[in-house]
């Protein structure tokens, strides 16, 4: 199910261009298939989407949104009368009838736009007693596993990388290990930082590029340089990694080593030719 959530898809733009958008989480094929739909005749949406599915930290807020929405609506399909109660309460509530309004004007559209709003849908969920205990372990289940590729090299989940190399073996256009989430840095960039030394070859041997981790013209070796990551950093090096090679600030791998004290690290950098 993670590696799903990480596959993207061509959408064809009114405006005659074209974004790569991964699937929203929890949504059925039927569904899906007309929220395309929405997002191809409205470019401005559908880059704000983008945008969104590139951001683990939103797209968990919104499946645990998500989670508990499903959960009241079960219940207002059972007949649930306290439940019922709650809701026609919330719909009279002149803080939250326009929301009830905009979803029955606009249908899945209009409740995707609130759902997105997190202090809204916390006030909501307040106003209807707080989190169900029978939603919490769905909730933590969501919390704890990883939402975007970047996210899964963070935490060093090999096998949920590995699920996803080989989804896509077949489709290099799915596999978009060099993409960088909403912070502007890639998948290998976290794994270096974080330590994945699994991770990280297994990227580099499914042909990541090291020489450009983040927006800011970072390499595997500055981020290497920077976190104290020896091993790390003499494998970037034997691969014929520029030592000097400066990010958008003038910074080599060496100057970082230097600010964040890494006197190993300098030492290793200097041997090989690195420069302030």
């Amino acid at each position: 199910m993670t590696q799903l959530r990480m596959q993207k898809e061509t959408l064809n733009l009114s405006d005659g261009t074209s974004i790569q958008i991964a699937k929203t989480p929890g949504m059925g094929d039927k569904e899906w298939g007309e929220t395309k739909k929405y997002l191809e005749a409205n470019p401005e949406e559908a880059r704000r989407m983008e945008t969104f599915s590139r951001d683990a930290k939103a797209v968990r807020g919104w499946m645990q949104t998500q989670s508990i929405s499903e959960y009241y609506n079960t219940r207002l399909s059972n007949g649930e009368e306290l439940v019922s109660n709650k809701f026609s309460a919330l719909e009279k509530n002149p803080e939250f009838a326009h929301i009830f309004e905009d979803i029955k004007r606009g249908g899945n559209q209009a409740a995707m736009q609130h759902y997105h709003n997190e202090p809204l849908m916390l006030k909501i969920s307040r106003a209807m007693g707080g989190i169900p205990e029978e939603v919490k372990s769905v909730l933590a289940d969501i919390q704890n596993k990883p939402i975007t590729l970047q996210e899964a090299c963070l935490k060093g989940d090999l096998t949920t990388v590995q699920d996803f190399l080989k989804a896509t073996e077949g489709d290099l256009s799915k596999r978009n290990i060099d993409d960088k989430d909403a912070k502007g840095i890639t998948c290998l960039g976290y794994a270096i930082g974080a330590n994945r030394t699994a991770v990280v070859k297994l990227l580099l041997e499914s042909k990541a590029n090291p020489w450009e981790v983040d927006n800011s013209g970072g390499s595997g070796l500055h981020y290497a340089a920077a976190y104290g990551r020896k091993e790390l950093l003499e494998y970037l090096i034997s691969a014929k990694g520029d030592v000097n090679q400066v990010n958008t600030q003038g910074q080599t791998p060496l100057a970082l080593a230097a600010k964040n004290k890494m006197k190993d690290i300098a030492e290793i950098l200097k041997a090989k030719g690195g420069q302030m």
